[in-house]
């Protein structure tokens, strides 16, 4: 059985509660590119010659992100990498009858580099998803696919298993919305036109303390408007659940109000052209002819929200 719940406060504890007899531990490491790291098993060990990810047993005291980290460097000489996630588990019944589960994380390796290998390996890969060698474990081959995504079809732009480690392994996202004067909806039109009409806002960063932290980070890059991280000066205006799709799981945002902008303010927004060409100005009819509606019932939504003072949850 294969779960990718959240992980437990001591999944080992949790573990031997269930009866389980051994537990180890294993690494999907991916590099920038989105490869993952593959060792082949060394003649005269067991299972000779399988692809597998780097792991093993876990010892006594050892907690399980400190146990897959060691596995990595004794079999593949690598110990500056970057924990993103935890991966689930598979129990199974090892060859000597006992009760394993199996836990794997996710980790990412900023700079490429060689594995300086153990005697139980004798090769190593760094290879795509799409790309796995042969023999390897049915379970393995699923999760490594389960869990990346093929590059992305934009020039340019990273690839997804290269860009998940960079934001927390729940995404969320934070946004500052603004009306002008006279009610329109303050939009920003994408430089990538499959994006369309946007409010300034992005991921959720390591860096960012929370949200709204970081709907301001992204407001003052992308519009150049610099507003102070006060909930009661940027109320909360949304809370929308993106469903999982394109290759990403669920998705949690948070809308703030950064208030109405005068003609001299939307005059004066200084845009990032790597991310935005115009400033756009809509009123509810013109947002509702000229968008398209998953795009419409969101700012709809929002603009309701400034209206009555009610903060909205939109699901999508």
């Amino acid at each position: 059985m294969t779960t990718d719940a959240h992980p437990l406060s001591d999944p080992l504890a949790q573990a031997r509660a269930d009866g389980i007899e051994r537990t180890s531990a294993s690494v999907l490491l991916t590099d920038p590119t989105g490869r993952v790291l593959l060792l082949r098993r060394a003649p005269g060990t067991l299972q000779a010659g399988l692809w597998e990810l780097p792991g093993g047993g876990t010892e006594p005291g050892e907690d399980l992100v400190a146990a897959a980290l060691r596995e990595l460097d004794e079999e593949a000489g690598i110990a500056r990498v970057r924990v993103t996630a935890s991966l689930g588990h598979e129990d199974y019944t090892n060859a000597r009858g006992a009760r394993t589960r199996a836990f794997v994380i996710a980790a990412h390796l900023d700079h490429p580099q060689g594995a300086r290998l153990s005697p139980e390996h004798d090769d190593h890969l760094w290879v795509l998803p799409a790309d796995l060698p042969e023999p390897i474990a049915t379970h393995e081959a699923e999760l490594i696919r389960r869990h990346t995504a093929p590059p992305p079809r934009l020039p340019g732009h990273r690839p997804l298993p290269a860009y998940l480690p960079t934001i927390p392994a729940a995404p969320m996202w934070g946004s500052v919305f603004f009306t002008t004067q006279d009610g329109r909806a303050v939009l920003l039109r994408a430089t990538d036109p499959a994006k369309g009409l946007q409010w300034a806002g992005g991921d959720v960063e390591f860096t960012d303390p929370s949200p709204l932290h970081t709907a301001v980070r992204e407001c003052f890059e992308e519009t150049g408007i610099l507003l102070p991280p006060d909930p009661d000066r940027l109320p909360l205006l949304a809370t929308v659940f993106e469903q999982p799709g394109g290759g990403w799981p669920a998705k949690v945002g948070f809308a703030f109000h950064g208030g109405e902008l005068s003609a001299a303010q939307v005059a004066g927004i200084r845009l990032d052209p790597a991310e935005h060409t115009e400033v756009v100005l809509l009123t509810r009819d013109e947002l509702a002819a000229r968008t398209d509606p998953r795009r419409a019932q969101l700012t709809l939504a929002v603009l309701d929200a400034v209206r009555t003072g009610v903060p909205a949850y939109v699901v999508r």
